[in-house]
């Protein structure tokens, strides 16, 4: 695979059933679960769509979580992903939750969306920009689909945030030390950490959210609102049940009541396209 450039591997990486199972089992079990529901009711008041509109989950993952919760809030998605393994893992789970009727999965690249221009109203993107290489070309996309007045909500990670700043000290001292095979880049949307894994290299990006922000004034996006996700996600790290517990509670404490996001290591922006 040598003779692939990193964003060629990193989009073979992203096709494999083990990195998807990797991160199903680190964000999507357990106590995370809360606060998803929370954060999905919470994104669902804010837009306040009529029922039965259309929402665009781009990136939707394997088991399409999000899909399932902007159905079970009575409205119907478009669910599209790169990866073939994850969207037939998503079936099976729409498909045992019995709504097959309200979500449609397609295997799409968010570089290249095949949709008319204006196609949709509302699109949810959560985690998956800062997985994608060429962010200004999946930017433009999204804007380009998006109609005048539509709303986009991205949920990324924030390159300014405690946990991001305390990380990449103790990332950059273990490179140092040859104790992480990791490389670090610096660039105007934030800071990249690509990984070699055993099918290609990956990319995971904190985002320069001012960055993002004028990334999409530019595509006639404005953001409308920026709101804390999960303050931080030691969870991770730690093993004691009890602490993971205590993680979890503070972070659901933060975004339902202090809300602050620039200290927080989530972010959920909402974007409104400019009328023309």
């Amino acid at each position: 695979m040598n003779h692939l450039n990193s964003k060629e591997q990193n989009g073979i990486a992203w096709q494999k059933q083990n990195i998807h199972k990797r991160l199903l089992d680190t964000y999507h079990s357990g106590e995370n679960k809360k606060f998803y529901n929370l954060a999905l009711d919470y994104i669902t008041d804010i837009i306040n769509a009529p029922k039965n509109s259309t929402f665009l989950d781009a990136g939707c993952g394997t088991l399409a979580p999000h899909s399932i919760r902007l159905a079970k809030h009575g409205y119907y998605v478009e669910s599209i992903d790169f990866s073939a393994s994850a969207l037939q893992t998503a079936e099976t789970n729409i498909k045992s939750q019995g709504l097959e009727n309200r979500i449609k999965l397609r295997q799409e690249s968010i570089t290249s969306l095949p949709y008319d221009d204006e196609s949709f109203e509302y699109i949810l993107c959560w985690g998956v920009l800062m997985h994608i290489p060429e962010l200004e070309k999946a930017i433009s996309e999204l804007s380009r689909i998006l109609r005048p007045k539509g709303l986009l909500v991205i949920s990324e990670t924030n390159m300014f945030s405690l946990q991001a700043i305390t990380n990449g000290f103790l990332k950059r001292f273990k490179r140092f030390l040859g104790k992480q095979s990791i490389e670090i880049k610096m660039i105007p949307a934030g800071v990249e950490f690509w990984v070699n894994e055993p099918t290609g290299k990956t990319v995971t990006r904190q985002t320069n959210m001012r960055w993002l922000v004028n990334e999409l004034k530019m595509n006639g996006l404005a953001v409308k609102k920026r709101a804390a996700g999960q303050f931080t996600e030691l969870y991770i790290r730690v093993h004691s049940p009890f602490l993971k517990k205590l993680i979890h509670w503070f972070n659901r404490i933060w975004f339902k009541y202090i809300k602050i996001p620039n200290p927080a290591f989530g972010n959920i922006l909402f974007f409104q396209k400019f009328e023309k």
